[in-house]
């Protein structure tokens, strides 16, 4: 910082002067006329003298702050104070106005005048304790939060390539479990909160937008201004029976009232490629005879036929306003992503319009909100064989054999099982899958006396998609069955009809604060699905348009069918908070709520909960505490369910099967039952207990949550074995079983760094979860104390894990081997210690058999990192887990020499380091040698942005651009793909599937405009 006193104003002047005549004369000026100019500068300057102004800036309990910032307003002139909180600013002059501000506190101004001396009091900005958080059917002030709930507001999500909404949070939130673990552009995102509470039930929170169940892709992330979790049952048991694996809401943005028009545009392009490859044998290992594949005398890199740089562009528009009486808000979205894998891409048109209008005195609000969308992408109902086995046939073929044969050809190869050639799987299948969703939501709010507040909310939804497709004469099934074309068109629909009616009331007297609500809640929900197939037509030329025209109509071989579905959710609810002093905070609802998915005897339920706060830090006992914020501790228990998926498994249900019989001179399918009844199906009950507490310290640069819960889930859905008779089915689905859920979560936010210029913001998220199995029966239904469950495909037909009464879910459970016989077989250890060579017999034969490690992780970590300096920004996000097992399905299939397919180069390793490699002889299986730890660091995305500096501009407010990476780098032991694993049950716990589509890594360029 410069400072400058009288006299060097006067040299400066002299200076200035002495240039200027010198320069005039020169130029044949006059110098009388050049020291005129002179005198008018210096005159000039005399009356811009800085002075400087000095002071001391404390809290209300006298303590100095440290770091706050000192600005001159309307400039870039400023300081920061020193550990007294003292500070020096030299500024223009006595009409120059300071502008005293830090984190957690209000800002203050001041002007200079006559003052040299200015000493400041900041008082404690009481909007952080007041910022909102939006909680089930309203909002809650931050302070008088009592249950586990995360918010993450749109200035904090993740910025580059984003799939869904699920990206823009994935690390942020302690217990949150995101992992996409595919590369397919139409993967979304598999999320899971606070562990695995259902066996057989929906492991997926439930996702309200605005206020209206949906999915993660229902809107554009970039219109979304808020996502909060509600993590507890206490906070989550108003939504009753689909609230127990936590709910997040989505908020979306909208208007203000008396703001000016504002326009944006957001939009960036992307490029992709695979995040690793795996390793198999080239064209010279085979050439070497590495494998019992013969040389065919080709070079040929399959995957790099099948596959491309993916490519991404999305383009938002979106226009904001409003007047005294009326808010709007809308936005167009536009995305196509082109996959990795050829002829796999994502395209979608997304629109969303949001109005409100208040009337009658502001007494009367009336919103409207409308999404629409259209998707496309490619055809997803292949006949035998789905598109992930491209990426399987690509990797598993020779690298000698040609692609065409020389008459242009495919090159096939039909004496070997499941052995097709990728390129013709996509050159000759034709089609594509397209949707299109419709969502109207209306709501009319009622205030006659301030803060009495009536609500009418009333939505639907619709969803309407076509999958068509038509595989040529020349596709590998078509040549396999003889078949000259095959087609089909399948038609969904489904429609979703909410209605909500809610009333709440606010009071607040004195040091009083109270909320009460009370609300009725509709849903009704329909499906309806209509396929045809057809095969054998005369020409290719017709594709799926013309599907009477095959011949297997004419046979009575073409398919047809249609099927429907509904069910309906009824409920009512009220809750009551109330806060008193800042100190104590109390929430309690309950929620009746009924289900036609339900059995007869159990129709209704009730979900009640309670929670507790007491703001430690606003006790007067607390006053001498100056470092202290902040402390608060939460109590709260509360009782979820969760659903049936299937809406008639309470009910008899009967199909036409194989059982036929003669009637006048025709055999015809008789009717067989395909379930038992049962009247007494009702939800799982899940009962959560949860402790929590809020801390912030340092002038609020450091701060977090830890909370601690327990979860027991009874009456758990499963399908069990009883006798015939006297039941008309061998199984009936009933609620047998229990299982415990608990963990612990700490998230922590700090401000490690904070200057003029430079800012650090670090956010860091850890949790633990482990869950049991407590029982698999109950007093009516029986069943043994495990279940094995899990399984590889064809050839290694053997399940995976074991669920067991008293032990983890999510556990492998099969045979342990130590080593590698010298005739090539493993060697595998019996639980009593003894070890043997390796037998099919032993697969499915627990006396040999044992549990070998979790597939699910014990521990989940996120840490996010900001950085600014002045216009640049940095962020990064880091996530990862600890503690688990993975099986390398790629492994088990293609580390192996028994088997006519190519192989990875790992195959020619000796296992567990000893002398002897795998022999021919040794079959494909599950064994632990491919069970790998799956501990991983990842570098989830970094982002590096600029904002260009546009003042006082009449277009353009404002211009960001920034250039991300996703998925930059994996630390990790794992060898496979990608360590991330998408699977959310635990019945498939760890393992890492084959033919799934690999992951990818991402760079993008991205571009922000504010008009």
């Amino acid at each position: 910082m410069k400072t400058h006193d009288n006299r060097a104003l006067f040299s400066k002047a002299l200076l200035k002067a002495a240039t200027c005549f010198f320069l005039i004369a020169g130029a044949g000026m006059s110098p009388v006329f050049a020291l005129q100019g002179t005198a008018e500068s210096m005159k000039m300057e005399i009356t811009q003298q800085t002075v400087t102004v000095s002071g001391v800036v404390k809290d209300r309990k006298g303590e100095p702050i440290i770091g706050a910032n000192i600005m001159e307003k309307g400039t870039t002139n400023g300081t920061i104070t020193d550990f007294d909180g003292k500070y020096r600013l030299n500024v223009k002059g006595s009409q120059s106005v300071l502008v005293i501000s830090y984190i957690g506190y209000k800002t203050q101004e001041f002007e200079v005048k006559n003052n040299r001396k200015i000493d400041v009091t900041l008082q404690e900005d009481t909007e952080v304790m007041d910022e909102v958080v939006v909680i089930g059917y309203g909002t809650q002030r931050k302070g008088d939060v009592t249950s586990a709930v995360a918010s993450v507001k749109a200035e904090d999500f993740t910025v580059g390539k984003i799939g869904d909404a699920a990206d823009l949070i994935k690390g942020k939130v302690a217990g949150l479990s995101i992992a996409k673990g595919s590369g397919d552009p139409n993967a979304t995102s598999t999320i899971r909160l606070r562990g695995v509470i259902s066996v057989n039930g929906s492991t997926t929170p439930l996702i309200l937008i605005d206020g209206v169940e949906g999915d993660l892709s229902t809107v554009a992330p970039e219109n979304i201004a808020s996502i909060d979790v509600l993590k507890d049952a206490s906070a989550a048991a108003i939504y009753g029976t689909r609230g127990a694996n936590g709910v997040i809401l989505i908020t979306t943005q909208n208007g203000k009232r008396e703001s000016h028009t504002t326009a944006s545009y957001s939009g960036y392009v992307s490029a992709s490629q695979f995040g690793k490859k795996l390793e198999f044998m080239t064209a010279e290992d085979i050439r070497a005879g590495k494998t019992n594949f013969t040389d065919k005398g080709y070079d040929t890199d399959w995957l790099d036929a099948v596959s491309r740089t993916g490519f991404t562009h999305n383009h938002n528009f979106n226009i904001t306003g409003g007047s005294k009486q009326t808010t709007y808000s809308a936005d167009v979205t536009y995305r196509k992503e082109d996959g990795v894998i050829m002829n796999t891409y994502s395209e979608d048109i997304r629109m969303r319009f949001d109005v409100s209008h208040w009337m009658l005195n502001d007494m009367l609000k009336v919103n409207l909100n409308m999404v629409k969308k259209w998707h496309k992408n490619s055809a997803t109902n292949a006949t035998a064989t789905d598109q992930s086995n491209i990426y399987r046939q690509a990797i598993m073929r020779n690298p000698t054999a040609p692609i065409y044969n020389e008459d242009g050809s495919y090159n096939e190869d039909f004496n070997v099982n499941y052995y097709y050639n990728p390129v013709g799987m996509l050159e000759e299948r034709l089609g594509n899958y397209t949707y299109e969703e419709t969502r109207a939501t209306g709501n009319v709010t009622f205030e006659p006396v301030k803060g009495w507040q009536t609500n009418l909310m009333v939505a639907t939804s619709r969803f309407n998609a076509h999958d068509k497709g038509y595989n040529t004469t020349d596709y590998f099934s078509n040549q396999l069955n003889e078949w000259t074309g095959y087609a089909y068109h399948t038609q969904d629909e489904t429609r979703t009809d909410n209605l909500e009616l809610t009333s709440k009331y606010d009071l607040n007297v004195g040091k009083h604060r109270m909320n009460a609500l009370v609300g009725y809640s509709y849903q009704y929900y329909t499906y309806e699905r209509f396929y045809a197939n057809n095969y054998n037509f005369p020409t290719d030329f017709y594709q799926w348009h013309n599907l009477g025209l095959g011949q297997a109509l004419k046979d009575g071989k073409a398919g047809m069918g249609s099927d429907k579905n509904e069910n309906t959710l009824i409920g009512f609810f009220a809750r009551v908070s109330y806060a008193f002093d800042n100190k104590y905070n109390l929430l309690v609802s309950v929620r009746q709520e009924g289900s036609s998915k339900f059995g007869d005897n159990n129709k209704w339920g009730t979900f009640p909960s309670a929670s507790l706060g007491w703001t430690i830090s606003n006790e007067g006992f607390m006053e001498g505490i100056t470092w202290l914020n902040n402390l608060k501790l939460r109590a709260g228990f509360g009782i979820t369910g969760v659903i049936p998926n299937d809406p008639y498994m309470s009910l008899t249900r009967y199909n036409y099967g194989s059982s036929y019989y003669y009637d006048k001179g025709t055999w015809k399918p008789g009717l067989e039952v395909a379930s038992n009844p049962n009247p007494d199906l009702k939800w799982e009950k899940s009962t959560e207990y949860n402790i929590g507490l809020d801390f912030s310290v340092l002038n609020d640069r450091l701060g977090g949550s830890v909370d601690i819960y327990r979860k027991k889930t009874t009456g758990l859905l499963f399908n069990y074995s009883v006798p015939t008779p006297p039941n008309l089915y061998s199984y009936t689905f009933a609620n047998g079983g229990s299982v415990r859920n608990q963990g612990i979560e700490v998230a922590i936010n700090a401000i490690p760094v904070q200057t003029k210029d430079f800012e650090w913001k670090t956010v860091v998220t850890v949790a633990h979860n482990a869950s049991k199995l407590l029982s698999l029966s109950n007093d009516m239904y029986e069943s043994n104390s495990y279940m094995d469950t899990g399984g590889l495909g064809e050839p290694i037909s053997v399940s995976t894990h074991r669920m067991e009464e008293g032990r983890p879910l999510g556990e492998f459970y099969g045979l342990k081997s130590v080593g590698v016989s010298e005739n090539g077989l493993f060697l595998i250890e019996k639980p009593d210690g003894e070890v043997v060579e390796f037998s099919t017999a032993y697969l499915t034969n627990d006396e040999y058999r044992q549990y070998l490690g979790n597939g699910l992780p014990k521990v989940y970590l996120g840490w996010g990192n900001t950085f600014t300096y002045k216009n640049w920004d940095l962020s990064m996000q880091f996530t990862s887990q600890l503690g688990f097992k993975i099986l390398n399905e790629p492994r088990a299939y293609y580390e192996n020499n028994s088997h006519a397919y190519n192989r990875l180069k790992s195959v020619e390793e000796a296992p567990y380091g000893g002398q002897y490699t795998l022999s021919s002889s040794q079959p494909q299986t599950m064994v632990s040698y491919y069970l790998e730890n799956g501990n991983f660091l990842k570098l989830t995305n970094l982002t590096i942005g600029y904002n260009f500096p546009f003042k006082n501009n009449k277009y353009i407010k404002n211009v960001r651009a920034y250039l991300s990476g996703d998925n930059l780098f994996c630390i990790t032991g794992y060898s496979g793909l990608d360590p991330e694993l998408s699977n959310p049950y635990p019945t498939y716990a760890g393992i890492d599937n084959r033919d799934k589509y690999p992951s990818i890594r991402s760079f993008t360029f991205g571009l922000n405009l504010t008009f």
